[in-house]
C-alpha cells in the first residue's frame, strides 16, 4: 500500500516545519561553522540531555544535522551541520535580518538580542544561552512587580 505524501501550503510552511519548536533555530545557530559535543550544546542553551538529544535526533532525522561518535575512553559524540542544514542556516540568517530590521521599524516590537549576545554568536548573529534567559527572566518579574506597584 502507497503512502500518501505530507502536504504542505507552501515551501517555507513545509521548511518551518521542519525547524519547529523552541530549540531547532537556536541549535542550527549554533552548530553553523563547526561541530559541537552534547555537553558545549547543552551549556549553551540551557536544557536537559534528553530535550537537547530528542531535538538533534529530529533534526537528524531531517537531514539538517550529522552526528559522529568517536571510539575513545571516555566517549563522546560530535554534531554538525550537513550540506543541507547549512543550506538553511543560510536562509534563517536572512530570516533574521529581515526580523530584526522589521522590528526596529515597529516601535510595540522588541528584539531581546544585545551586543554581548552577537559576540557569542561566531558570525555576528544572536546566541541565546542559559545567562540571558535567566536575565530576561529576572527583568520580566522586575517588570510585573513594578505593575503591581503603581
Amino acid at each position: 500500500m502507497e503512502r500518501q505524501p505530507k502536504m504542505y501550503n507552501t515551501g517555507a510552511d513545509y521548511a518551518l516545519a521542519i525547524i519547529g519548536g523552541k530549540w531547532k533555530s537556536v541549535i542550527l545557530y549554533l552548530l553553523a561553522g563547526h561541530p559541537r559535543r552534547t555537553s558545549e550544546l547543552v551549556k549553551q542553551l540551557g536544557t536537559s540531555y534528553k530535550v537537547l538529544s530528542d531535538q538533534l535526533r529530529e533534526m537528524s532525522d531531517a537531514g539538517l544535522v550529522i552526528r559522529k561518535s568517536f571510539n575513545t575512553i571516555p566517549p563522546h559524540v560530535e554534531y554538525r551541520l550537513t550540506p543541507e542544514g547549512e543550506n538553511l542556516y543560510a536562509a534563517l540568517r536572512y530570516l533574521n535580518y529581515w526580523g530584526e530590521n522589521r522590528a526596529k521599524q515597529t516601535n510595540d516590537i522588541k528584539i531581546m538580542c544585545t551586543d554581548e549576545m552577537k559576540q557569542v554568536g561566531d558570525d555576528g548573529l544572536c546566541v541565546i544561552t542559559k545567562k540571558h534567559l535567566n536575565h530576561w527572566r529576572q527583568g520580566i518579574v522586575k517588570s510585573k512587580d513594578k505593575d503591581i506597584s503603581i
